[in-house]
């Protein structure tokens, strides 16, 4: 004959292995966000709201503004690097919006004869968010939450400095995500000079690339890359 302490104790374990596999269960049948880190999902973590996800370019190329898709003639930078934070990661099949925080240049030189790069800075990046669609291809749209991301190219010609100031055409940059290499890439987008002088800035329009590899996930420990599921 049981006693009573034996059927509570019982009762009591019953009622965990239950809790237990309520738990298992719905950790099963959480969904798999749009941006996971370390490994695709659902082998990954989800990337929650308010982490920031960063990349500098990738190893043995540059970022390029050219007159013409593929170049030669325009600026080159060997230093380049963008960071975003994550404002929704929903459960895929989605689009997670992050909003840019930093995007920089450096060590530019222009191949315009006479023509020295002397800085390159960029405004109104909080006013812009970045968009991870994982539709085909996954599409990548740099979209403006305000004013578009402005670049401003500083140049010197023997005698006179220029202020070059760079919008993209439409507002908006489109590029793609890949998992392999766990590169963001922006390929030719046109940009148009809407401030300076057309002939020593290099034209009214140019077209801007950019490859950033690896993406990570800079607010966990390691920075295990990006993956976009």
């Amino acid at each position: 004959m049981h006693s009573l302490k034996t059927l509570v104790v019982a009762a009591a374990v019953a009622v965990l292995a239950g809790v237990a596999a309520i738990g298992t269960a719905a950790a099963a049948a959480a969904p798999v966000s749009v941006l996971t880190f370390g490994a695709p999902g659902p082998g990954g973590p989800n990337i929650p709201p308010g982490h920031v996800l960063t990349g500098n370019l990738q190893p043995g190329t540059k970022a390029t503004f050219f007159t013409a898709p593929g170049g030669p003639v325009g600026t080159a930078c060997t230093v380049s690097n963008i960071g975003v934070q994550v404002l929704a990661n929903p459960a895929a099949p989605g689009v997670a919006v992050t909003k840019l925080v930093a995007l920089g240049f450096g060590g530019c030189v222009s191949t315009i004869p006479g023509s020295t790069v002397l800085s390159v800075t960029e405004n109104n990046l909080p006013n812009n968010n970045v968009l991870f669609n994982d539709a085909a291809g996954f599409p990548v749209q740099f979209v403006p939450a305000g004013a578009p991301v402005q670049l401003t190219i500083v140049e010197s010609v023997p005698g006179a400095v220029f202020n070059c100031v760079w919008q993209p055409v439409g507002g908006i940059y489109q590029g793609n995500y890949a998992n392999p290499g766990n590169r963001l890439i922006v390929a030719n987008q046109k940009i148009q000079l809407v401030g300076g002088p057309a002939g020593p800035c290099g034209g009214p329009l140019q077209f801007l690339s950019f490859t950033y590899q690896p993406v990570v996930d800079s607010s966990v420990p390691g920075n295990p890359p990006v993956f976009e599921n």
